[in-house]
């Protein structure tokens, strides 16, 4: 083996070194040995000591790069599954919902993106009422997750938001949390992206209400965290939806998220 190896060439090294004279016992004698003490224990490390640990050094790498592989595409796996699943359960919404004043934004499908996605344990669900309204509700689990979100399938097509659109009225009952609105430039599942979102914090609890949002104060934002720079170009959403999660726009802890059940019903969306 390159241990036994190794220990063949150290004995040999030291077999075949000159002798040493040593000076009579005291100071020096005991300096001199304590030097050929150190060049021993240093001929040791870089012949025996030194291959083994680099040898060990490379298997560990070898097993960690093996496990960060693994566990790299049982996520994807995952996140396939997943959308496959969300996918398949997505509803339309009802005949009487509409964005009003976005001109291709009837019949839309609308499916769940809880933390699931991400190994987490929230759970959400849509009903679609026959008010012509959007029932968002599930419960929160904050252990191993944080966020629950619905949104509308099919970014093939634009929804039809003019190019000079200010802001969006959203008309909804909430259940005094602060939830996100969202708007989306491309799949959902596609990470390098960012989504854009306002915050509007649903006071009072139950009790119908609609908050305007400008346009030009949506952020920009990648897996939780605000994106610098961009530019929302309205013309070019092709998805609107809604978020329960930890951070705010801002990038912010959301004071009004935790543990437990909510629900938000949506009634209208207009565009100013």
């Amino acid at each position: 083996s390159s241990f036994s190896n190794s220990f063949r060439a150290f004995y040999a090294a030291v077999r075949d070194a000159p002798p040493r004279t040593f000076a009579p016992l005291g100071t020096g004698s005991v300096a001199s040995g304590a030097r050929s003490a150190a060049s021993a224990a240093a001929a040791f490390v870089r012949l025996v000591a030194m291959p083994g640990l680099i040898t060990c050094a490379c298997s560990a790498l070898v097993a960690v790069t093996a496990v960060g592989a693994w566990k790299v595409v049982g996520f994807v796996r995952r996140i396939k599954q997943y959308k496959q699943a969300a996918v398949a359960g997505a509803l339309e919404a009802p005949a009487d919902f509409d964005i009003h004043g976005a001109s291709n934004a009837r019949g839309l499908r609308w499916f769940v993106i809880d933390d699931q996605v991400m190994g987490g344990r929230s759970q959400s669900g849509l009903s679609m009422l026959d008010a012509g309204s959007i029932e968002f509700a599930g419960v929160i689990n904050t252990t191993g997750g944080g966020f629950s979100n619905c949104r509308t399938l099919g970014d093939d097509r634009l929804l039809g938001l003019p190019p000079a659109a200010r802001a969006l009225d959203v008309t909804a009952v909430g259940d005094g949390r602060l939830y996100k609105l969202t708007l989306h430039t491309a799949d959902s599942w596609s990470m390098s992206v960012p989504a854009w979102s306002h915050d509007f914090h649903t006071v009072p609890a139950g009790k119908e209400k609609t908050w305007r949002l400008p346009l030009g104060d949506f952020v920009a934002s990648k897996q939780g965290q605000p994106v610098k720079g961009a530019v929302l170009d309205p013309a070019s959403v092709t998805g609107i939806g809604l978020s329960l999660s930890l951070y705010t726009m801002h990038g912010k802890t959301n004071e009004h998220f935790g543990d437990g059940p909510f629900k938000i019903i949506l009634k209208k969306v207009a565009v100013e």
